[in-house]
Order: structure tokens, then C-alpha cells, then sequence
């Protein structure tokens, strides 16, 4: 597999066209709440793909630093603080490990995941947030990084573990964000409208679901 902060940044990109392109139907699903998560985040990775060029610069740890930063600055609101710090913690957790392998990676994102959770004032899964897809793609993550003796996911460069590791998250993200429909929101704006917030998608959990799908396409790639 091509060095990892080349495939890298080519997921970040990749993560950023289908974001921008999701724009209406996050707009939609956000009309229970402040009906600006799909701009929020059009704009935030508008920001992020203008400091790509920039990105080539860093290591991984740094360079997801830079993006979350990006986007917390950008987006705004509780979208903005949140996708934010995902990036800001991951990077932290990489720090200046220049080839992280699967399980550093897993690691990484679990870190992240727990940071939010606090950040959001100890948001659970039931809550209608993104952490509805979110925690349980790292689950899933978990669960093959785990079952593995280390030797075996040793390589940073192991395209075929990532890959897998990744669609894993996905197909669990996926089923977390389907799962939201039936929720009543208890977090955000869309928690005042008690029973009427059900028959909806969490738009946060969609935009973690679109995250990974544009990871699992360019791991498929490289």
C-alpha cells in the first residue's frame, strides 16, 4: 500500500467531496433542529480541502490535528466542536507515529470517541447524536483488532486488515444511523421537540457513516 499519509490524505479528500455533496439531505434531516448542519459542515470541509496542499507538510497526527481545527473553526455550533475534536483527538493519539498500524488506528478512534462523549455532556448512544453510529463502528473495530494476536496487524502498510477494519465500521455505522430514526432526541435543539424528533435520521450520524464510506472507497483504490 502506498505510504500512509499519502492514502491519508486522499481519505480526507474523499471525505470531504461526499460531505459537501451531502449538503441537502443534512439540511433536510436537520430541520428538527437548527436546520444548518448540512451548510455547517459543506462549508467546514470547503475549509478543509482548501488546506489540503498544506496537509502534505505534516505528519498524520498533525496534519488531523490541522483538520480538526479546520473544521472546528469553520462549522461551528455543537457540529463544528464535535467532528472537531474527533480529528483533534486522533491526531493526539497518533502524535508523531508516522506509520500507525490497524490496531494504533482503532486506538486512535476510540480515544476520539470517548473525548466526544464527555464534550457533549456525556452523550450515550440512544441519544440521537452521532455517537449512535459512531461508537458502535468502533466496536466493531475493536472486535477484529482484538480477536488478533498483534503480530498479525503488526504492518502499518497491511492494506487488506485496514480494509477490513474499516468496512466493519462502516457496516456497523450504518446500522447505528438506521437506529436513530426511531429515537427521541435527547441531545441538541431537537431534544425540545420530545416525541416529534422520532421518524428522523440523526444527521450527525449519516455524516459518520458517509465518513468511513468515503475511507472503506479509497482503501479500495490504493
Amino acid at each position: 500500500m502506498a505510504e500512509q499519509k499519502g492514502v491519508l490524505i486522499r481519505v480526507v479528500e474523499a471525505i470531504s467531496k461526499k460531505l459537501i455533496d451531502a449538503e441537502k439531505i443534512l439540511t433536510e434531516l436537520d430541520s428538527m433542529g437548527d436546520a444548518d448542519c448540512g451548510v455547517g459542515v459543506r462549508r467546514g470541509f470547503e475549509e478543509v480541502l482548501g488546506v489540503i496542499p498544506e496537509l502534505f507538510r505534516l505528519e498524520p497526527g498533525d496534519l488531523l490535528k490541522k483538520i480538526g481545527f479546520t473544521l472546528a473553526y469553520t462549522i461551528g455550533g455543537t457540529s463544528g466542536a464535535m467532528l472537531g475534536t474527533g480529528f483533534i483527538e486522533t491526531g493526539k493519539y497518533i502524535a508523531d507515529n508516522k506509520e500507525p498500524s490497524p490496531q494504533d488506528w482503532v486506538k486512535a478512534v476510540e480515544s476520539a470517541l470517548d473525548v466526544i462523549k464527555r464534550r457533549g455532556g456525556n452523550t450515550q448512544v440512544g441519544d440521537k447524536t452521532l455517537v449512535d453510529s459512531l461508537e458502535p463502528a468502533v466496536e466493531a473495530m475493536e472486535n477484529i483488532t482484538g480477536s488478533r494476536p498483534a503480530q498479525e496487524l503488526s504492518s502499518a502498510d497491511n492494506k487488506k486488515d485496514m480494509l477490513e477494519v474499516l468496512q466493519a465500521a462502516l457496516n456497523a455505522a450504518k446500522e447505528g444511523s438506521d437506529k436513530t430514526i426511531d429515537m427521541v432526541a435527547r441531545k441538541g435543539r431537537a431534544s425540545y421537540l420530545g416525541e416529534r424528533s422520532r421518524g428522523n435520521r440523526d444527521p450527525g450520524s449519516l455524516v459518520i457513516v458517509l465518513m468511513f464510506e468515503a475511507a472503506v472507497e479509497v482503501l479500495g483504490t490504493v
